[in-house]
């Protein structure tokens, strides 16, 4: 197991920055995840702490040992890539144990090495097949072992299961999860997913642009956004952000409805600028409520539904994520309510108000 310390690591290329300045420690043994958009720099510092990517500044740490400047070998690190990358000519077995073959560990312990990993990834009955004769979650579970024979003291995900259908994400995120909990090596993963992060994490890097946005753990990070990419960013839906403005001491929705946020102090009320409801914490009822709106349209999951609602005075849907009981059809009449206790305000710069 390992600690990592990233210490104002910045990457450019040319006079493109993409890294900027990023202060981060990972703590031993912890499973850490680094979470964005498209292009927001998390596969590029994953290389950059693996040695595939220089550091332009700044540096990083491996148990206080610097690493900035080692070669990916030398690092004792070991990466999972997006593709599998398995040699489609060897069977598993061969896959599994070729790094050890090539680092000149002995027969005896590549075959010690290789059975012991495949028996914690239940593919003990697989090791004589090649790739071709492999699912995509099989072929995953060969990568994985190929990296867990070479015991690092980290493991670095680089969206491994994106190749993979919903169903087998699913079951590869419980598996990576558990391996985890078995191992208890020091993990730093990275994916576009947020349900992914949510769900296997012990604390999230939520990353925009180069820079870090938040680090917290997935509780923190739904319940105490910093600021307004945080709260739309994770949680699915979305959250829905209304424009609001202040006067006389209260919170006002297009400059003339009353909003139920008296609790505020008039220093927080003159800085509002936007609100945020997840659509989880707006109530829906065709009898009463605090917004008059219509059902414009309706997803059902079965278990929930999700309407988008036209509110009277807003130009915007309104997404609402209801229990499924409601029983509402596209063109009703419905109120809704925000839970207050809940909801968020941000100031014209997105920060967290409150």
């Amino acid at each position: 197991m390992a600690k990592i310390t990233l210490d104002g690591v910045e990457k450019a290329f040319g006079s493109i920055s993409v890294i900027k300045g990023i202060d981060l420690e990972v703590e031993d043994g912890e499973f850490i995840v680094f979470v964005g958009p498209s292009g927001c720099g998390k596969s590029t510092l994953l290389r950059m702490i693996c040695g595939l990517e220089e550091v332009t500044k700044g540096t990083i740490t491996v148990d206080a040992t610097d690493v900035t400047d080692l070669p990916p070998s030398d690092r004792q690190l070991a990466m999972v890539f997006q593709s599998y990358a398995l040699y489609p000519h060897m069977t598993a077995r061969k896959n599994i144990g070729f790094g050890l073959r090539i680092a000149g560990f002995d027969k005896a312990t590549v075959h010690k090495k290789v059975l012991e990993a495949a028996r914690m990834l239940e593919i003990e009955d697989l090791l004589d097949r090649r790739p071709r004769d492999l699912s995509g979650g099989q072929r995953q579970r060969v990568a994985i072992g190929r990296a867990i024979v070479r015991s690092p003291k980290a493991f670095l995900f680089d969206e491994p299961l994106s190749n993979l259908d919903a169903a087998l994400r699913v079951q590869m995120r419980k598996e990576l999860m558990n391996l985890h909990e078995t191992i208890k090596t020091t993990m730093i993963y990275v994916t576009h997913d947020q349900v992914e992060a949510m769900t296997m994490a012990d604390r999230i890097v939520v990353l925009r642009d180069g820079e870090i946005m938040q680090v917290d753990g997935p509780t923190d990070l739904y319940r105490k956004p910093k600021n307004i990419f945080v709260a739309g960013f994770i949680g699915s839906p979305t959250m829905n952000f209304i424009p609001v403005s202040s006067s006389k001491g209260s919170l006002l929705l297009n400059n003339t409805m009353p909003l139920p946020y008296k609790h505020l102090s008039s220093a927080k009320l003159q800085q509002a600028a936007k609100l945020g409801i997840r659509p989880e914490h707006l109530e829906i009822s065709p009898k009463s409520g605090l917004w008059k709106g219509v059902v414009k349209m309706i997803e059902e999951h079965g278990s929930e539904e999700f309407y988008q609602v036209k509110v009277e005075g807003l130009t915007q849907l309104l997404e609402v994520r209801s229990s499924g009981t409601d029983l509402l059809r596209k063109g009703d009449n419905v109120w809704l309510s925000p839970q207050v206790t809940k909801s968020f305000i941000f100031d014209e710069q997105g920060n967290t108000i409150y």
